[in-house]
């Protein structure tokens, strides 16, 4: 073997081997891993074996001997460690909240976990100790960014800013900025809450009616948080907004806001890697050759993973995310329009039994689509045996065959004519959403530390699951007008409500839908402040599904999709370098 002599040499031997080996998304991802690199949990061994392997990747930024030097990624890292002595050294509990506040809605809390959770742990502390005497702000900060962590804090809090009649005093309405806050507290309120109910009703008929008396700067806040509220929006498709507010904000961060620019350039060159990977095992899939039907909407599939699982370490989990999100994508079509009955019940049961022996009689587009869901399906299996030791085919194999088996049922209705009762549509497409298909991939994949509790508890659909499958399943149906369906392949919610309350009209029957879609959320911001055996981080992709289905079917009618996906992917962000 050759014996490397000195820094330099080393330098350029890696390099050498990178280049060599190692495409240059490959590299991009390892690298930005290494950048991200924290002891975290892991033991000193465990920490300088990983620190180890990672700086292979990035000769440039330990090695200031090597050809050269990344300053980008220099000035990143130094940023970082200014910021986490900033974060640390707030002692003031309203500014910690509003800064966290910043952070969070940057995009860039992955970086300060630590920190953050420090800083609400204390401040819950002090919260479940000495209750609150806060002006409306900071009381609003403070529940938000609660219970947003999972802390289960009283909505009691705001008791106090009622008058004698108990209504929200009339003075309140001459605070915008407070009504705000306290319009955004209020969507993360849960069944039996009815004082934020009628917060919610007091901000928006306050706001609605107040935008003549407003500073146009902060009319155009109040119309974006009104459109959709912080707590339905998905953070990283809000991020580029985000920065753009924030950058207008006199009291800025100067450090915070490079630190999010360069974050964001960051990401996206990252994302941009992975969406060329994935649309190289499209093209070399091929589906479309032998699937007529098979939309090539690659860069659509690859926003849901970017939404639920954004952070940079979770690279390799968005790529085969994406693939999976494919596959549900083309079953649907299979069993919406392209095959017959026979072929459907073949199918299924090829499903169930996961015997590639089941192929033979296939019609070559099932066998062609079963055969690659297989390939896929066993990659993602190794992959996660490797790392954990635990074989998750099974679990898996299940997940898909609770996709199939509603999507047939769907496919008999339609087929027949049959009109089922809402609750029976209901309880059999929310599982055909493939929500939980999502969701289980997910967990599995995120690298968490899986054992057999937890994996047969996600399996066994729980409520935390059923809750964004439901809200996906009913945004998807009121994004369709029932003239637009009657060309369609599927049944919908408001069709079976509607045929069962034969008095009530269309608009009656989308109000119903839509306070239920308001119900499911309750009960998934209630599921959230349960203890489980899962890490937050899951908690919070399970969060971000139910909010990237709300963004793609309420703002389906315009290019806001579209728009999110340029900005994700191609616009990168000018750097503010002035103080």
């Amino acid at each position: 073997m050759t014996k490397v002599r000195d820094k330099s040499e080393l330098g350029n031997f890696f390099g050498s081997i990178n280049e060599k080996y190692f495409p240059d998304f490959v590299r991009e991802r390892k690298e930005v891993e290494f950048i991200e690199l924290q002891q975290g949990n892991l033991s000193v061994e465990q920490y300088a074996a990983k620190f180890a392997e990672l700086s292979r990747y990035a000769p440039h930024i330990i090695n200031t001997a090597a050809p050269k030097v990344d300053l980008k990624a220099t000035r990143f890292r130094d940023l970082k460690r200014k910021l986490k002595r900033v974060i640390s050294g707030v002692s003031n509990e309203v500014k910690i909240m509003a800064l966290i506040d910043h952070i969070q809605r940057l995009s860039v809390a992955y970086h300060f976990e630590m920190e953050i959770e420090a800083a609400l742990g204390g401040i819950y502390r002090g919260f479940s100790t000495h209750g609150s005497d806060d002006n409306l702000l900071v009381a609003y900060l403070k529940f938000r960014l609660l219970r947003q962590h999972g802390y289960n804090v009283s909505s009691n809090v705001f008791n106090k800013f009622k008058d004698g009649n108990g209504n929200f005093k009339p003075s309140l309405s001459e605070d915008f900025i407070g009504m705000l806050n306290l319009y955004e507290a209020s969507h993360l309120r849960i069944q039996g809450e009815d004082i934020m109910d009628e917060a919610l009703g007091f901000c928006v008929e306050h706001l609605s009616t107040s935008m003549h008396r407003i500073e146009p700067n902060i009319v155009k806040i109040v119309k974006h948080a009104l459109k959709l509220p912080l707590h339905f929006r998905t953070p990283r498709l809000e991020t580029r907004h985000y920065i753009e507010v924030y950058k207008e904000d006199p009291q800025r961060n100067q450090d915070l806001l490079e630190f999010a620019q360069r974050d964001f350039n960051m990401v996206q060159s990252l994302y941009r890697g992975e969406l060329k990977e994935v649309s190289r095992w499209w093209l070399e899939l091929d589906m479309a050759k032998e699937l007529a039907f098979a939309p090539d909407q690659i860069h659509h599939w690859f926003m849901w993973p970017v939404a639920i699982v954004p952070e940079p370490k979770y690279s390799e989990c968005r790529v085969d995310m994406t693939k999976v999100i494919s596959f549900i994508y083309l079953i649907d079509d299979i069993y919406d329009v392209y095959g017959s009955m026979d072929e459907l019940e073949l199918f299924t049961q090829a499903i169930t039994r996961w015997d590639l022996s089941e192929i033979h009689g296939f019609p070559k587009y099932m066998n062609v689509c079963y055969l690659a869901l297989h390939g896929v399906t066993r990659d993602i299996a190794r992959k996660i045996h490797k790392n954990h030791g635990f074989d998750i085919t099974d679990y898996l194999r299940q997940a898909w065959t609770s996709l199939c088996e509603p999507d047939l049922v769907q496919a008999k209705w339609f087929r027949s004519g049959q009109v089922p009762r809402a609750k029976e549509y209901l309880k059999n497409a929310v599982t055909s959403t493939g929500v939980h298909v999502v969701l289980i991939h997910t967990y599995f994949l995120m690298g968490h530390k899986v054992t057999r509790e937890t994996a047969r508890l996600i399996s066994n659909d729980p409520q935390f699951i059923r809750c964004p499958a439901t809200i996906q399943r009913l945004w998807d149906d009121l994004s369709t007008s029932m003239e637009e369906r009657d060309g369609g392949d599927d049944a919908s919610y408001i069709e079976s409500y509607m045929k069962e309350h034969e008095d009530e009209s269309e608009e009656s029957a989308r109000e119903h839908t839509t306070n239920l879609i308001i119900t499911m959320w309750k009960r998934r911001i209630h599921e959230s402040l349960k203890p489980n055996p899962f890490q937050h981080s899951f908690t919070i992709s399970v969060l971000n599904i139910s909010r990237i289905a709300q963004v793609v079917y309420q703002t389906q009618e315009d290019s806001t999709v579209k728009d999110h996906m340029k900005s994700l992917l191609l616009d990168p962000i000018s750097l503010s370098l002035d103080s």
